[in-house]
């Protein structure tokens, strides 16, 4: 007879419910169990929470392991969805009711692979004179038992390990992965990551995929064994030498679940850019894809934090989801903001602020970690500014130094070859074959980003200085930046190359953020205001035009045209509204207003942003939003004057009258949407 739990539902046998696993309630052997090769152990338990109590001690442990195991618990972090690659496809369903659960329970508890990374001139170990050096070898965490493994037992529960098997079945998918990294690299290879990384990584976990399923019945039993195994890795301190290539860095970091972090975020990454449209995809589209990649790499790095280790290898995969996370939710969006505050705190314990000692530090790890920290730098300038809030990363606390001009190639090379590569930079650091690589992108990001602290602190600084000479001040160390840069690196107008384009275009937006500033703060500059954006809009113009001939739109142009052309586009359309309104009170200007140039641009421009400005954009509503606003004060200046209200159309739930209120919003819009993918 068939008796049922007090809660009207069928008992689950004990395999299924120590697994957290749906059971089928099958008499007397479950479905589930049959398949997964454990009808021997399959009963049902007529009272499976009552045991009897052997000892006083058990009677003691039990209350301290009942949070751990307890059914309430264990509803909320089940993931029935995924026991099979057949049921991938509902692994974003699965892992996202999840993510928020990891750890929870052992928030509060000691975890025993944590060490205090980067220890400063006034940390607690160098306040005891000349013990330091010990105190800091004393923090290291040494495992009692050589091993380890009893402490990963101990810190790790059965539910965590059942998680981790579950987000590994997405290895089955690892082809798909590869084929869209490739593309995504084919299109623009990026500067702080690179294919050959990505590759190694791969192979890695493709052979340790294939050893743990080949001939294997329960692929899940696998998995968990196999998640056992990246909680030892993930643990376990990767001892570094000079000589170590990428290849062999990679076999020890690969197996890590900071290592699969980085990967499934560079996967929902590239699906931004790839197209890639296929019925086999998991999630069943790109956009059930990228759900999947957030979802199970934020688990990967939950799992990681329930360690407390840090490594090079997390602190990537921590860049790379927080720029997946930015694309996935906007710039505004707060997820994006904490994501920051993680990356700039790990970068900080890792020491990536301060030059440290590279005696055994493979070369092309101690560039990654140069371009990991400008990546970092140029997020939180990008966020701080677009949505005015203080730094995290200041200048006057940090040691940056410049990444050398090397492509990827070389900082992975042999020794003789490296060696070569070196000899052919000059005395900065560029290369002397005048040649764009990822190397010349770091340099350039990273001078940028010093730029547009000094822009930041102009503008929402406390200083007492005159806004005008500091604003000047900005100007001259900008112009003194610029000039600094190598031949080939200086703007021509009829230069094709769309890096250029972008890099010169940053300046003009940098002139544009210091006018903005001025005028906002002690309306003056106008003029130049005008004149700045107007330049801004003219070379994308002619940038998109001659991609637009060669029937191929570049992704740097493209963002270009949010980021940096919205805003200016705005300025124009702010004082084009505001000329064409003679009850408006005129701001005094020198210089004639060129009011036909600027109509007919700001008409071209908005057909490139409607063509080009893709709708999955994590910022997308406000550059939609900017969109409107720029065709309302078209149609009202090119409209015949009337003396009858002009009708009230309405942008978001804005309800817009006559003019004198429309010149009020346009001039409270946030137009400047200065944040730009610099770190992918």
């Amino acid at each position: 007879m068939t008796t049922t739990r007090r809660n009207g539902q069928l008992p689950s046998c004990e395999p299924c419910r120590k697994s957290k696993l749906r059971c089928d309630h099958t008499r007397p052997i479950c479905n589930r169990c049959n398949r997964r090769g454990r009808a021997e152990e399959c009963f049902y338990h007529p009272s499976p929470l009552t045991k009897p109590r052997d000892t006083k001690a058990a009677a003691i442990r039990k209350p301290r392991q009942k949070p751990i195991h307890s059914p309430g618990q264990s509803a909320n972090v089940s993931v029935s969805a995924v026991v099979s690659p057949i049921a991938i496809r509902d692994v974003s369903v699965s892992v996202s009711g999840s993510v928020c659960t990891i750890g929870e329970s052992h928030a509060w508890e000691k975890r025993p692979f944590a060490n205090p990374g980067f220890l400063g001139l006034t940390s607690y170990s160098d306040n005891v004179t000349g013990y330091a050096a010990v105190l800091d070898d004393a923090m290291r965490p040494r495992d009692s038992e050589g091993s380890g493994s009893g402490s990963i037992a101990a810190v790790v529960d059965l539910r965590q390990v059942e998680l981790g098997a579950q987000v590994l079945l997405l290895l089955d998918y690892l082809p798909l992965f590869e084929e869209l990294l490739e593309k995504r690299f084919a299109i623009w290879e990026g500067w702080i990551f690179s294919t050959q990384m990505f590759r190694c990584i791969i192979k890695v976990l493709r052979d340790l995929y294939h050893d743990a399923t080949e001939g294997v019945q329960d692929k899940y039993a696998s998995m968990l064994e196999l998640s056992r195994t990246f909680f030892r890795n993930t643990a376990t301190e990767i001892e570094l030498r000079a000589s170590m290539t990428l290849s062999e860095y990679v076999a020890l970091s690969g197996a890590r679940w900071d290592s699969y972090a980085l990967l499934l975020s560079a996967v929902g990454y590239a699906i931004y850019h790839v197209v890639h449209e296929s019925e086999d995809l998991p999630g069943k589209d790109k956009k059930g894809l990228r759900r999947i990649a957030l979802a199970a790499s934020d688990i990967c790095l939950q799992l990681c934090d329930r360690l407390g280790t840090i490594s090079d290898t997390l602190c990537c995969a921590t860049l790379q989801y927080s720029v997946l996370v930015h694309h996935t939710y906007g710039t505004g969006d707060y997820r994006t903001w904490q994501k920051l505050g993680d990356l700039t705190t790990i970068v900080f314990a890792l020491g990536l602020h301060q030059a440290g000692d590279d005696r055994n530090v493979p070369f092309f790890l101690s560039e990654l970690r140069k371009r990991i920290m400008i990546g970092a730098y140029g997020m939180d300038k990008d966020l701080a500014l677009f949505l005015g809030r203080p730094p995290r990363i200041c200048k006057q606390y940090c040691n940056f130094q410049s990444p050398l001009d090397l492509t990827w190639e070389e900082l992975i090379a042999p020794p003789s070859v490296r060696q070569a590569a070196l000899l052919k930079l000059d005395a900065k650091g560029w290369n002397t074959e005048g040649t764009l690589g990822s190397g010349a992108r770091g340099r350039t990001i990273h001078l940028a980003c010093l730029i547009r602290e000094d822009i930041l602190e102009l503008s929402i600084g406390q200083g007492g200085d005159d806004v005008e000479e500091h604003a000047e001040r900005v100007f001259k160390r900008a112009r003194q930046r610029r000039s600094e840069l190598p031949a080939f690196l200086q703007w021509d107008p009829e230069s094709a190359d769309p890096e250029l384009a972008t890099l010169h275009l940053e300046f003009l937006h940098q002139d544009y953020l210091i006018y903005s500033t001025l005028v906002k703060r002690i309306g003056k500059g106008h003029d130049a205001l005008i004149k700045i954006s107007l330049e801004i809009i003219t070379c994308l113009l002619d940038v998109v035009s001659r991609q637009m001939r060669s029937h191929k739109a570049h992704m740097l142009t493209i963002l270009d045209l949010c980021y940096i052309g919205l805003p200016a586009a705005g300025a124009l359309a702010t004082e084009l509204l505001r000329h064409s309104q003679p009850k408006l009170e005129p701001v005094l200007s020198s210089a004639p207003f060129p009011r036909s140039e600027i109509i007919q641009k700001l008409s071209v421009f908005i057909s490139h942003a409607d063509t080009f400005i893709q709708q999955h954009e994590g910022d997308y509503e406000i550059a939609l939003q900017g969109q409107m606003l720029i065709r309302q004060v078209l149609d009202r200046v090119l409209s015949p004057t009337t003396d009858q209200p002009f009708p009230d159309p309405s942008i978001n739930g804005m309800t817009i009258g006559d003019d004198v209120d429309f010149m009020a919003l346009l001039e409270s819009f946030d137009w400047e949407q200065e944040i730009r993918p610099t770190f992918s």
